[in-house]
C-alpha cells in the first residue's frame, strides 16, 4: 500500500511553502513513526542463537520428552536451534541451579515441573535459590501418574498391595525421586491413606532414584515393589507386560489405559497429584523474551503433529502462561504442605 505524502491545500499560494515543504513534511511522519521502531527491533534482535532448554531430571520421564517433543517446531517458530541438556542429580536441583543461575538473557532455559518448583518450596530446606524469583513463562502440559508394580507380583488391585502392607510391611519398597519428586506426592498421598485406613507403613522403605525414567525398569526388574510414575515412562512396558497398572492419579481415566481405574474409584480419592512442565528461566529474564518464548509455546501446543507426539506419550497440551502459571505453583506449594507423611 502507498503512503499518501502530507500536501499543501490547493487554495494555498505555492510560494508559501516551496521544495521545503515535502521535506518538513516527511520528516514530521517519519518522527510520528520513530517511537514504534525500538519495539519492533528488540523483537527482531532475540534470539539470535542456539537455546538450551535443561531438564534437571534423567532421560525418558515427561519432564524429558516434553522439550524433545515441543523444541523442534519452537525452533521453527523462532528460527534457532533448540537443544534439551540433561542434568540429572541432587532431586533435581543440580540442573535447576544451572539453569537459574544463568545470565538473564534467554538463551538458557528450564523445564520446570512441580519436583523442582511446587514440592521443592513445600518440603525442602536450604535450596541454593528462591523458588519464587524465577522466570515463570508458560506451563506446557499435564500428565497422569499412574500407579505401577511388576508384572510378576500376585497385586493385581490396589487393595492388593495394600493388604500386602499389613502381611509383609518389612518386605514393601517404593521408588521415590530424590524425596521431591512428583511422584513422591503420589506415594505420600498413598502412604497417608493407607495411614488413614489402620496400616502400619513404619517398616516399608524408599529406594532413590534419579527420575520416573528409571523408576519403570526398577519395577520391571523386580528390584522395587511399587511407585508412581507417568505415562510416557510406563507405557512401554506395561505393553511389553513387564509391569501392571493399577490405577492412575487423574480425575477421570486415562485414554492410553482405559482399563486401569482412578484412585478414587480403587478408593482412594485423596491420591489426585498429576504431574506437569513449564518453561521457565532465571531471574531477571526481560519481558519481551519472556513473550517471544511465550507465543512460541503456545504456539507450538496447538501443531496437531506435536499433539499427538504428546498423546502417544500419555501427556496432554495444558497451557498456562504468566501470573496465572505462578499462581498455580504457589496453591500447589500450600497443598503440598499439608500432606503430613512423606
Amino acid at each position: 500500500m502507498k503512503t499518501k505524502m502530507f500536501r499543501p491545500m490547493c487554495h494555498l499560494k505555492r510560494h508559501s511553502f516551496g521544495p521545503a515543504a515535502g521535506v518538513f513534511a516527511f520528516f514530521l511522519i517519519v518522527s510520528f513513526m520513530l517511537p514504534a521502531v525500538p519495539a519492533i527491533g528488540a523483537a527482531k534482535d532475540w534470539p539470535t542463537k542456539q537455546i538450551t532448554i535443561i531438564v534437571p531430571w534423567a532421560t525418558g520421564a515427561s519432564t524429558d520428552m516434553t522439550p524433545r517433543t515441543l523444541g523442534p517446531r519452537m525452533s521453527k517458530i523462532l528460527g534457532v536451534p533448540i537443544q534439551v541438556v540433561n542434568k540429572p542429580g541432587g532431586s533435581g536441583i543440580i540442573g535447576t541451579l544451572d539453569a537459574v543461575k544463568s545470565p538473564p538473557d534467554g538463551y538458557t532455559l528450564l523445564m520446570d515441573c512441580g519436583g523442582t518448583s511446587s514440592i521443592q518450596e513445600a518440603w525442602s530446606e536450604n535450596l541454593p535459590y528462591k523458588v519464587e524469583e524465577r522466570a515463570y513463562i508458560a506451563r506446557a502440559i499435564s500428565a497422569p501418574l499412574v500407579l505401577i508394580v511388576p508384572a510378576a507380583s500376585p497385586w493385581k488391585t490396589v487393595d492388593d498391595l495394600v493388604q500386602a502392607h499389613r502381611t509383609n510391611p518389612a518386605g514393601i519398597t517404593f521408588g521415590v525421586i530424590g524425596g521431591t519428586g512428583v511422584p513422591d506426592v503420589d506415594i505420600a498421598q498413598f502412604r497417608a491413606a493407607m495411614v488413614a485406613k489402620g496400616v502400619d507403613i513404619s517398616k516399608t522403605r524408599p529406594v532413590t532414584y534419579k527420575g520416573s525414567g528409571e523408576v519403570g525398569p526398577a519395577i520391571a526388574g523386580g528390584h522395587i515393589s511399587y511407585s508412581f510414575t507417568t505415562p510416557s515412562a510406563c507405557k512401554a512396558l506395561i505393553s511389553a507386560g513387564k509391569i501392571r497398572a493399577l490405577a492412575v492419579s487423574s480425575a477421570k481415566r486415562y485414554s492410553g489405559l482405559p482399563n486401569v481405574p482412578t484412585t478414587a474409584e480403587a478408593g482412594y480419592p485423596s491420591v489426585d497429584m498429576v504431574y506437569w512442565a513449564g518453561f521457565g528461566g532465571p531471574p531477571g529474564l526481560p519481558a519481551n523474551i519472556i513473550k517471544v518464548v511465550d507465543n512460541a509455546a503456545k504456539e507450538a501446543l496447538t501443531d496437531p503433529d506435536v499433539i499427538d507426539k504428546l498423546d502417544k506419550l500419555g501427556i496432554e497440551p495444558f497451557y498456562m502462561s504468566g501470573d496465572a502459571y505462578k499462581k498455580f505453583v504457589f496453591d500447589e506449594v500450600k497443598s503440598i504442605k499439608s500432606l503430613k507423611i512423606k
